[in-house]
């Protein structure tokens, strides 16, 4: 309850008129500075996500009846539509939302929705920060893999985890419809950042070593259909 009064006090502030009002001048003081940020996500991945992959995981324990695994899923969906509201007005950094995204596919049954509909709201808001956002979170799930796996057996791609990351990239090509013309500049962005991240660490000019993310290629690959035959060249 406190988290989602927190969040609604955060919203009304942010849609103050501070011109000529001194009082609101001083209440957005308050709007969340990147330690609040980083508490409201800590309190979502806890009580949202955190305890949606441990129901998960144990699926054959008896317990809930049906009504109470409804008003849990029902709480949690509040609090998640309730925080990313606040990434939608921009009260919370948008990059805050690739953190969400992550989840898109793992949980798309119970929260794809307001998942898909704040990626759409942020794109509506500012097309380019939405795709870099996107891109935020390809990189940094894959970062994630490479860290966790052993660098002297190279990239496994039929390991699940790349599998999840390309399949979570082919679900954020779909977002994007099929006017090609309309998400030209975002496509063109995707494809620009992705190659830098994926050239970066490059050592030595005679092609012996290869960059440690070129496989990140494989990822945005997924968007590739969406790209203008002049932004292909």
């Amino acid at each position: 309850q406190a988290f989602m009064i927190l969040c609604d006090w955060l919203l009304i502030l942010s849609h103050l008129d501070s011109n000529n009002n001194e009082e609101a001048v001083g209440l957005l003081g308050y709007l969340p500075n990147t330690s609040l940020q980083e508490k409201l996500f800590s309190f979502i991945q806890e009580h949202v996500f955190m305890d949606e992959e441990k129901e998960k995981k144990d699926l054959t324990e008896e317990g809930k009846d049906e009504t109470c695994k409804l008003d849990d899923l029902h709480k949690k969906r509040s609090l998640l539509a309730a925080y990313c509201k606040l990434i939608v007005h921009n009260v919370v950094e948008m990059t805050a939302a690739a953190e969400i995204y992550k989840y898109y596919v793992k949980t798309y049954s119970d929260f794809g929705d307001i998942i898909k509909e704040t990626l759409s709201k942020t794109r509506y808001n500012n097309k380019i920060q939405s795709a870099k956002t996107l891109i935020l979170c390809l990189q940094q799930l894959f970062q994630t893999r490479a860290e966790s796996q052993d660098s002297s057996s190279g990239v496994d791609f039929s390991s699940p985890s790349f599998a999840n990351i390309k399949e979570l990239a082919r679900r954020f090509s779909l977002t994007f419809g099929w006017d090609q013309v309309k998400s030209r500049e975002s496509i063109a962005m995707i494809h620009k950042e992705g190659i830098e991240f994926a050239f970066q660490g490059t050592t030595g000019v005679d092609g012996k070593c290869l960059p440690p993310n070129l496989s990140f290629l494989l990822i945005i690959s997924e968007f590739s259909n969406k790209l203008l035959k002049p932004d292909k060249r």
